[in-house]
């Protein structure tokens, strides 16, 4: 048989242990501190593929183009773009430009459809 003070001990050690892995209350804390106590080992952020492109313009080559409500093959047409017309390109994502049209819709073409300077 064990003596009675190896549970008390035990006991002892074993609150000692659950006291040290005990996360801080977060009641009286803000984000910002919950955030620096909980994420401060490194993490991979998702950083956006957007650039910015300052005072481009491109041409519609083909004899029509779609314009897109985003960057894929995947999204909706919100109009159809004739031979010619010029495009005003805001970004650039891969290999899709973010344009308005001469009529003011903003949407998405694919740059190899599209010349001129970019």
């Amino acid at each position: 048989m064990k003596p009675p003070y190896y549970f008390l001990i035990l006991s002892i050690f074993f609150m000692l242990a659950c006291s040290l892995t005990t996360l801080p209350a977060v009641s009286n804390m803000d984000a910002q501190s919950v955030n620096k106590i909980y994420l401060a080992t490194p993490t991979l952020i998702p950083i956006a593929t957007f650039h910015t492109i300052s005072a481009a313009a491109c041409t519609v080559t083909p004899q029509t183009l779609h314009l897109r409500n985003c960057a894929g093959l995947h999204c909706t047409v919100i109009d159809w773009l004739a031979h010619g017309a010029e495009l005003v390109v805001h970004e650039k994502d891969h290999e899709w430009l973010q344009v308005t049209t001469p009529t003011g819709k903003t949407g998405w073409v694919h740059s190899k459809y599209c010349g001129g300077r970019q």
